[in-house]
């Protein structure tokens, strides 16, 4: 996966480019979603179920065939969230800075 460490939205590194297909550009930006939810606010909950949807809907309205079984689309996503959690975590002063109100 390449990644060169920008993130230049909250929802990830979509305006980079870097997907093959909508799949992947779905996968990304909802692991990245929930890896940021989680490092700022120390708490989430993933559903398996909601993550397999959203994915297969995903291929689905885009015409791309998913030969992959649940189970391995499950474990792409979360070895996706993995990589922006940790990501994150690293630059945690980052994520919790507020701008002066």
């Amino acid at each position: 996966m390449w990644y060169d460490g920008r993130v230049s939205t909250r929802r990830g590194p979509e305006l980079h480019g870097v997907y093959r297909n909508e799949l992947d550009r779905a996968l990304h930006e909802d692991a990245f979603e929930c890896a940021f939810r989680a490092a700022l606010y120390k708490f989430g909950r993933l559903s398996n179920r909601r993550i397999l949807e959203l994915l297969r809907a995903t291929a689905a309205s885009n015409a791309i065939a998913v030969r992959e079984t649940d189970r391995e689309l499950l474990d792409r996503w979360f070895a996706t969230y993995s990589f922006y959690f940790r990501l994150l975590k690293d630059r945690r002063p980052w994520l919790v800075e507020r701008p002066a109100s």
